[in-house]
Parts: C-alpha cells; sequence; structure tokens
C-alpha cells in the first residue's frame, strides 16, 4: 500500500511574512479549539464565552439568510481571511502548486458552488442537521474543505505511482466523478429527506432534481478533450469536481423552480446583475488585450515577475526595455481574469443589493454594509462603494509588481475578492430571481 505524502520543493522557502500568517492562525485555532472544548465539557470561562456569543451561536442558530453579523466577527473574519491568503499562498509554493491564471480559473466554479448551497438553504431545502452548514460565513469553510480534498488526490494522482499520461487522465475523470457522486449523494438525501420538501410534496420536481444530479456527476467525462486538458491534474480534477458539483447543486434548485407560481419568480433582477458587469469586463479586456498579447511576446506574464527577478531589481532597472515592459503592464494586467473577475464580481453585489433592498424590500444584515446604506437611507450609496473598490482593484493590480514566487498571493488576493464580491452577488441575484 503507498503511503500518500505532499511532495515540496526544497529549494522553497517560506517569506517571513508568511511564518507568522501561519503562526498566528495556528494559535487561533488552538484557542477556537479550547474554547469549544470547554462548552463542550460544560466548563464556564471568558474563552468559551466569547467563541459562541460572537461565532458560533449566531450560526447554529440561524436559518434563511446569514449568519448574525456583529463588529466582533466581521472583523475577524477580514483578518482571518486576509491571514489565510497569506498563509496558503506561501503553503501553495511549497508545495509546487502551480499558480497561474489557471489556477484561478480552476477555482472559479466553487465561487458558484458556495451561493448556489446558500440559496438551498435560504428556501429550506437542507434538512434541519445539514443547514447550519450552508450558512454564510460557514459555507466557505465547507467549499475549501471540498476544494483541498480534490486538490490532494490531483496531487497524488500527478505525483503518485501512475506511470501512463493516459492512465493519469482517466483516473482524474474518475475520481472527480467520484467526489460529485459523493455530494451528489449528501447533499440530495438532505433534500429528500428535509421538512418543506415533504411539506411541497408534488411542487418539488424529484426527477428534475435527479436528471440533472447525473448530468454533473458526469461532467469529468463530457469536458474531457475541451480547454481542461490545458490544465495540470491538481487544477482538472478541482475544476471538474467545482463544475459537476454546481450543477448537483443548481438541480436541486431547479427541482423546487419548477414547482413554484410564475407570480413567485422574477426574470429582471439576473439579467442587470450580469449584463452590466460583463459590459465593463468586456470594456477592460477590449483596453488591455493588446498590451498583453505584446506583454507575452516579450517573454513576460502581465503583472509577474520572471523567475530570479525580484521586485528591487526590476524597479532599479532603467533600460529601454524594461521601460517598455513597464507601460505594457499597466494595460495589460486589466485583460487578467486576476482583474477582471473581482472587478465584476464586486459590480455585481453592488447592483443585486441594490435591487433587492430598495426594490424587494430585503435587508441587509452585514454591520459595515448597514452602516453604508444608512448614509442616505438608500442601498445606492452601497452600489457606488462597491463601483469604487472595482476601481481600486484596477490600480492596486495595475500598480502591484509580484514576483514570480508571489503567483500564488496575487491569484490568491483575486479569489478573496471574489468571495467577498462575486459570490454573494449571485447568492443575491438567485434569490431574487427565485423569490426567497
Amino acid at each position: 500500500m503507498g503511503r500518500f505524502a505532499i511532495l515540496v520543493n526544497p529549494l522553497e522557502t517560506l517569506y517571513d511574512y508568511e511564518r507568522w500568517a501561519i503562526r498566528i492562525l495556528l494559535v487561533v485555532m488552538i484557542l477556537f479549539g479550547i474554547g469549544m472544548a470547554g462548552h463542550a465539557l460544560d466548563i464556564e470561562n471568558p474563552l468559551s464565552e466569547a467563541v459562541y456569543t460572537y461565532f458560533l451561536d449566531s450560526i447554529l442558530n440561524e436559518s434563511g439568510g446569514d449568519s448574525g453579523y456583529n463588529y466582533v466577527n466581521t472583523a475577524s473574519y477580514g483578518i482571518g481571511l486576509a491571514l489565510f491568503v497569506v498563509s496558503l499562498s506561501g503553503l501553495l509554493r511549497i508545495a509546487g502548486i502551480d499558480g497561474s491564471d489557471a489556477m484561478l480559473i480552476a477555482l472559479l466554479p466553487w465561487v458558484l458552488w458556495a451561493p448556489l448551497g446558500e440559496v438551498i438553504e435560504d428556501a429550506g431545502l437542507f434538512s434541519s442537521s445539514f443547514a447550519p452548514w450552508f450558512v454564510s460565513p460557514g459555507v466557505h469553510f465547507q467549499t475549501a474543505a471540498w476544494v483541498v480534498l480534490a486538490g490532494l488526490i490531483g496531487h497524488k494522482v500527478s505525483n503518485g505511482t501512475i506511470e501512463t499520461e493516459a492512465e493519469k487522465n482517466a483516473a482524474t475523470r474518475h475520481f472527480s466523478a467520484f467526489l460529485i457522486a459523493a455530494q451528489a449523494s449528501i447533499y440530495g438525501m438532505s433534500v429528500l429527506s428535509s421538512d418543506n420538501v415533504e411539506i411541497l410534496s408534488e411542487a418539488y420536481d424529484r426527477e428534475v432534481m435527479l436528471i440533472i444530479a447525473m448530468f454533473g456527476v458526469t461532467a469529468p467525462y463530457w469536458l474531457a478533450g475541451s480547454y481542461v486538458e490545458r490544465f495540470d491534474h491538481i487544477h482538472r480534477i478541482v475544476y471538474s469536481t467545482g463544475v459537476g458539483g454546481s450543477i448537483v447543486l443548481f438541480g436541486m434548485l431547479a427541482g423546487f423552480a419548477i414547482g413554484r407560481e410564475t407570480s413567485e419568480m422574477t426574470a429582471w433582477p439576473i439579467v442587470i446583475v450580469f449584463a452590466v458587469p460583463i459590459l465593463v469586463c468586456y470594456a477592460l479586456h477590449s483596453f488591455g488585450k493588446d498590451a498583453a498579447e505584446e506583454s507575452l511576446k516579450l517573454g513576460y506574464t502581465p503583472g509577474v515577475l520572471p523567475p530570479g527577478v525580484t521586485e528591487g531589481d526590476y524597479l532599479e532597472s532603467k533600460t529601454a526595455l524594461g521601460e517598455e515592459i513597464d507601460e505594457l503592464r499597466k494595460k495589460a494586467v486589466l485583460a487578467s481574469p486576476a482583474v477582471l473577475l473581482p472587478v465584476g464580481g464586486q459590480i455585481g453585489d453592488g447592483i443585486a443589493t441594490w435591487i433587492g433592498i430598495d426594490y424587494f424590500g430585503y435587508t441587509e444584515k452585514h454591520v459595515i454594509s448597514s452602516m453604508v446604506t444608512d448614509v442616505l437611507d438608500t442601498s445606492l450609496t452601497f452600489t457606488i462603494l462597491k463601483v469604487g473598490i472595482a476601481g481600486v482593484i484596477c490600480w492596486f493590480y495595475s500598480q502591484a509588481i509580484f514576483e514570480y514566487r508571489q503567483q500564488h498571493l496575487r491569484v490568491l488576493i483575486a479569489l478573496c475578492l471574489m468571495v467577498v464580491g462575486m459570490a454573494p452577488a449571485l447568492r443575491n441575484v438567485f434569490r431574487l430571481t427565485l423569490g426567497v
């Protein structure tokens, strides 16, 4: 029997800030675990009280929406997310995982997976035991667990005993299908056993749910031979599992939507929330694509320095070629997925929130967002803020210089911005469309 081990690059080391981020996260996790253990053992102490008062109670007792946000957990989630991004970027580099834009594309389906799960919970379709697992922000930890599991299996396929490329490709498809089938079984049983689905009875179309789930489970096979073949095995299994899993969750919502009255659903919000960001991203891509192509011809990935070149070396370089590349970089990065996806997500989130609150009577649960919407008694102020954040993202990536060893950090920053922008935008617009 082969022993599972993560192969690491012996020539790679962690930056000092990555080491500190990992240490701080470990301390926080230990303290959190001690707090949970104290509560389980019924030992009264300030740590357990804080853990449950500010974090766990608001998740476990919530149904049909986000967990209760307060200033303490909002600040903690923000700091924790930043520490996670920094820590993970170093660990992925040490493990030798490709940190190019392919990594961001491979993770994109999971940005859809999480809000689909949240909307299923919003509609009350999960059983009571599963519902808390799909309450934000907990749903993102669950998403991360599936991604890590898929990535570990992909790493094993890439570096294990399988020799030929054809066998590795087949193993990748089989393992992806297995993970998707596991999701279909676990979450499907939860939906079919929930009280609300029993109450809906004939209004919930189980056949549609099953047919779409089968389509999702077979995703790794019908994706074979497409653009997915450009991915390495790790990215391929992560991407295929995310696509198939999202289709499975979509099927659960489709079974619910078919049984609803037409008057209960609204189509126009989804058109606006998708159309406006797409148009903005198309304009940005058109503006930067020529510079991106020229930069690649010169051998430079926009925004990323070549191997062995440090930021200091680059800034001190005054050659004509260096100045040309620098000018190209500022435009070229705007055509990158690391810019386009976060920008589109932020704009979409602002529009979806504005429509949901001002036109459909939804309320804002996030404390910071609520403060913004209260400024002029309209959520349009939040939309303006989000458009401003999109502009800051463009400015940041046009100015930032990432060393080759910092590629993972560049991608994970973009993913972080998508989690707080694109994910809530999708969740909100799906809720508006289904009327839940």
